[in-house]
């Protein structure tokens, strides 16, 4: 009951096996739910609802595991039931094999006892593929090899922590299209159901254990977005709120507690900064601990084995440098010159620090010795995340990850579907080019981030190796298109300018600092964008004729144009929108329901603002008409649209919409005893 391609091989449950062949036998047409209810789960009504749903979900990512394109095999009917898309063809002799009948219902002992027909349904499973195994490179490091998977649920299984005593896990599990929530695993009893620890409607994050193993220290974001600290006691479930103000983006583990059990050490966010601070239990003082410039995060860090210093990662959009300091020194660097490091932990007893890094596309985990101050590879995988070390088994987990964001193109009244670019790969933050109708974006196909036009028939990649690229900004007049990147000799992303369709980059003069998120004025004669040019991060203007660079708004993030020469912008994590007149009297806040982590989802049309709201049950792209009222665009269920910047204004009254596809997580473990 395996998929298999190349080298690489998935194993199916026997329900979603036997869904797999209903799918094979009745190739190009729909199989309907109330079908395979009754010939895979035998009428059980209520157990067959979910089991449908489960085992499309987990054929679904199977194939994006061995790295297939599932939307080309599988296809949702809306509420009838599901189809297989290709056409299976027997190439070989019927093999020799009888599928055992169920004698509990005729109808199924009838479809399955005939032999030829069991011969044929395996057949045609191996056929189908074997054409997937034609086309597919099989190759896979050894290091992949050694991972072992230790949840498989269905949705997304992030943060793991080790208890001290390395029998159980706390990890968030996110799934059905809700917030993350806390719950433990016991490693030692495969067997032992889990127990949830948090049961809120907010978001529950960051859980670190203390050092007797009787308490857990996490995160809560209410529906706001506000972080508060927490300490649960296990046995008398009896919890504590210790601060607010807390931060953390994504899944990064921003919380730990001390190995002496004195303090907790957590990312607080300071305005236009974010740094480590540490509470100490014993006489609940908050102390600052790092002390990052504007525009600097500090949200991963890890204790040393005497409670006396603290390893931590500082990050400026993806670049990240890891730092160690006391509690009583400043702090040395460790690590400089790396790529988005989402994970960071210190081996107390080698003496080792361990951290993730992206590399050409995909992830390694790596080892700093604090002895030898040697760096080296451990462990490589697609995607890492959340690392947390078991001492009691010598093992290193992580989170593996499966996304397949896509761009959507929809109507801005009823959110229909006009078009979608969608591949095995990850497309996402698309930008409408309104002369031609083509789409500028961001994919991952060349198997690292790289900057690809989709015209009308083909793709074409327009950058190459010339460095990390961010989000682009189009024109609203002509074919110009602008971009911050980081070349791969230069410290900070600097400004370019393009022309599609060929896409050659010129650099922007007179320009200094690091730089972000542009967009063009809607004349097209001047860009925005953020930097920190005067040691603070704002929104700055540059005039394309004269190449003059002026300050605009000292705390912004991303800002846009509106026909009166205002511009609305968001700040750096902190949620809402607000706007600055042309005349630069005092800003106003225009709405505070743009979440921190969408802070590029709004954009502006026919005089009116649009932008994404989001709430437990649906993403809701909103209007706000010239007066100030408010109407619903249209919906999606929640969680759909991925965030940061995912929608863009089109053509035609459509709008560019980044969506979430597969988002999928699993927590694996690798040992410690194949250090290189």
């Amino acid at each position: 009951m395996t998929i298999s391609v190349g080298d690489k091989s998935v194993q199916l449950p026997a329900k979603v096996f036997e869904f797999l062949k209903l799918l094979i036998l009745h190739a190009g047409q729909t199989v309907t739910k109330e079908q395979a209810i009754d010939e895979v789960w035998l009428g059980n009504i209520e157990v067959g609802k979910r089991g449908t749903g489960n085992a499309i979900w987990q054929l679904r990512k199977s194939l994006t595991e061995l790295g297939i394109e599932p939307e080309t095999y599988f296809k949702t009917i809306t509420k009838v039931g599901y189809q297989l898309l290709i056409t299976p063809s027997c190439i070989e002799e019927t093999p020799d094999i009888q599928l055992r009948s169920n004698t509990k219902n005729s109808k199924t002992h009838n479809r399955y006892t005939p032999f030829l027909l069991a011969g044929i349904i395996f057949t045609l499973i191996s056929v189908m593929f074997a054409v997937i195994e034609l086309t597919h490179d099989s190759a896979q490091s050894n290091t992949e090899k050694l991972a072992t998977r230790i949840t498989n649920f269905e949705g997304v299984e992030e943060q793991a922590a080790i208890s001290p005593d390395g029998r159980y896990m706390a990890f968030q599990w996110r799934r059905e299209k809700r917030k993350g929530q806390l719950y433990i695993k016991d490693l030692s009893d495969q067997d032992a159901p889990l127990r949830q620890i948090t049961m809120t409607s907010d978001r529950e994050t960051s859980p670190t254990w203390s050092p007797d193993g009787l308490s857990l220290a996490y995160f809560r974001f209410n529906e706001s977005g506000e972080c508060s600290v927490h300490v649960r006691e296990l046995i008398t479930n009896r919890d504590n709120k210790i601060d607010t103000g807390c931060m953390s983006i994504g899944y990064l583990h921003s919380l730990e507690w001390s190995p002496d059990g004195q303090r907790l050490a957590y990312a607080k966010s300071q305005e236009d900064r974010v740094s480590v601070v540490t509470y100490r239990f014993e006489s609940a003082g908050i102390s600052p601990f790092t002390f990052p410039a504007a525009g600097e995060e500090d949200l991963l860090m890890s204790w040393s084995a005497d409670s006396k210093q603290l390893v931590f990662v500082r990050s400026v959009e993806m670049k990240a440098k890891v730092f160690v300091k006391s509690l009583t020194q400043d702090a040395q660097l460790l690590v400089d010159g790396e790529t988005m490091v989402i994970g960071l932990e210190w081996d107390q007893q080698a003496n080792q620090i361990y951290f993730n890094a992206l590399r050409d596309g995909s992830f390694v985990i790596e080892i700093f010795d604090m002895g030898s101050k040697k760096l080296m590879d451990f462990h490589h995988d697609d995607t890492i995340s959340s690392l947390a070390l078991n001492y009691g088994t010598q093992e290193l987990y992580y989170s593996r990850h499966i996304a397949q964001e896509h761009i959507t193109i929809r109507s801005l009244t009823d959110g229909q579907v006009h078009r979608q670019l969608a591949s095995s790969s990850r497309d996402m933050f698309g930008q409408a080019v309104m002369s031609t109708g083509d789409i500028l974006f961001l994919s991952n196909r060349s198997g690292t981030w790289e900057l690809w036009l989709k015209q009308e028939t083909d793709s074409k990649q327009l950058t190459r190796e010339q460095g990390l690229v961010s989000i682009p900004a189009v024109s609203p007049v002509n074919n110009q298109f602008a971009i911050a990147m980081k070349p791969a000799q230069s410290l900070n992303y600097e400004l370019f300018l393009g022309r599609l369709p060929g896409g050659k980059l010129m650099s922007l003069k007179g320009i200094d600092g690091d730089i972000r998120n542009p967009s063009f004025s809607r004349d097209g004669t001047q860009l925005y964008f953020s930097s920190n040019m005067a040691g603070k991060w704002g929104i700055y203007r540059y005039t394309l004729a004269s190449e003059k660079v002026e300050a605009v708004v000292e705390d912004g993030k991303y800002a846009i144009e509106d026909q009166h020469g205002g511009l609305y912008y968001s700040k750096d994590n902190l949620a809402g929108i607000f706007y600055l007149p042309a005349d630069e009297a005092r800003e106003s806040l225009v709405t505070d329901e743009l979440a921190a982590g969408d802070w590029g989802s709004f954009f502006y049309h026919n005089s009116e603002l649009y932008f994404l709201k989001r709430t437990v049950n649906e993403d809701i792209v909103v209007r706000i008409d010239a007066e100030g009222g408010e109407h619903v665009a249209f919906s999606l269920p929640a969680l759909s649209i991925r965030n940061e910047r995912a929608l863009a204004i089109a053509t035609e009254d459509r709008v560019v919409v980044s969506m979430l596809g597969i988002n999928d997580a699993d927590i694996y473990s690798v040992s410690l005893k194949h250090k290189i």
